[in-house]
């Protein structure tokens, strides 16, 4: 079964609520598993991501970052 599609209707499906440029931190938190730090990052179009500090630093460093991650783009840091 074909169904063809004018542009403009094509356009009207695409998801415009996930858009990578637009994509942005707006959340750091942390937990601590066995004296290692997890963060987990939350963005404005509702994905979550999980990570932890390099090289084992603290819980202290790790909440410095996030003054710095802030509104950054997750894709370039």
């Amino acid at each position: 079964m074909s169904t063809s599609f004018s542009p403009e209707q094509a356009l009207n499906n695409v998801n415009t609520y996930s858009k990578p440029s637009q994509l942005r931190i707006t959340d750091m938190r942390i937990a601590m598993l066995d004296r290692r730090p997890l963060v987990k990052i939350y963005t404005n179009q509702g994905l979550v991501g999980y990570g932890e500090v390099r090289d084992g630093a603290s819980k202290k460093y790790a909440l410095m970052l996030k003054s710095r991650i802030l509104g950054e783009n997750p894709c370039q840091i």
